[in-house]
């Protein structure tokens, strides 16, 4: 059965039932007839919410179960489970930039991203390639910005393994076990990847994508960015401690930073 937040990843309630209740490490957890919370994979955190009023605080999978860690124990039965939508929604701006970005960043540059994590605060992926000059950022980052203003609409599916291996999909390959169907994750004209995470309906939802910088790891980079409410909330934190220094230094913002060398000298 494709559980709900695969086959509705915008649906944030579901009446269904607690079909199996333990402990696992002290941690009390549920398991539900189906589930509008995300289990983690693929870089994507858990899901949190509510289930009959208790806080779920992870969402995992276990031996083909989605396991609820909770805050407090249940009982099997009727439920009510809600999911914490507005950190979903993030994740579903983070995640669809990050295919975003993979994509953009191969077929332009050939670099190739070989991980992905999405972080509490900002995501970064790791590119094979040395290195990436100032103007090549600014370059993918516009680029980014054109398919948001594109509106592309964002599609998921299940094929057959079969139909899968004669697909063109950029992928770094199923799991060694896998059985059953593939789940691809498709940004119209732009890329179809394999994925099992939740996602946009179209790119205009990302909002926009900003990079904020890289660092070497290996022999390739971590690239760092943040995506929709994140990058809104980011700036909003920047105006207001640059509000701050305006104040205590007396300097503009192109002044801040000599203001702030002269202070230490």
């Amino acid at each position: 059965m494709v559980s709900t937040f695969e086959s509705h990843p915008y649906q944030c309630e579901l009446d269904t039932e607690i079909v199996e209740t333990g402990e696992d490490r002290d941690r009390p957890f549920a398991v539900l007839e189906d589930t509008v919370c995300f289990p983690e994979g693929g870089g994507q955190p858990g899901d949190r919410g509510w289930l009959n009023g208790v806080q779920v605080e992870d969402t995992q999978s276990s031996d083909r179960r989605i396991l609820h860690y909770l805050a407090d124990p249940v009982t099997t039965g009727p439920a009510h489970l809600e999911l914490d939508w507005a950190r979903r929604f993030d994740h579903m701006q983070q995640h669809s930039a990050q295919h975003l970005l993979t994509a953009l960043a191969a077929d332009g540059g050939a670099w190739q991203t070989t991980a992905f994590h999405l972080g509490k605060h900002r995501c970064d992926i790791d590119l094979d390639c040395p290195g990436l000059a100032a103007d090549q950022l600014a370059e993918l980052e516009e680029q980014a910005a054109a398919e948001i203003r594109a509106a592309r609409p964002i599609r998921a599916r299940r094929v057959s393994l079969e139909e899968y291996e004669g697909m063109d999909v950029r992928s770094r390959g199923l799991p060694a076990d896998h059985v059953g169907s593939v789940r691809l994750v498709e940004i119209e004209g732009v890329d179809l990847n394999t994925c099992g995470g939740t996602h946009l309906s179209s790119t205009s939802e990302i909002e926009v994508i900003s990079l904020l910088g890289l660092e070497t790891v290996g022999r390739g980079i971590r690239l760092f960015f943040v995506a929709g409410s994140r990058a809104r909330r980011r700036l909003a934190e920047h105006e207001t401690r640059n509000r701050k220094l305006r104040s205590f230094l007396g300097a503009s913002d192109a002044q801040l930073a000599s203001a702030v060398e002269q202070k230490l000298e």
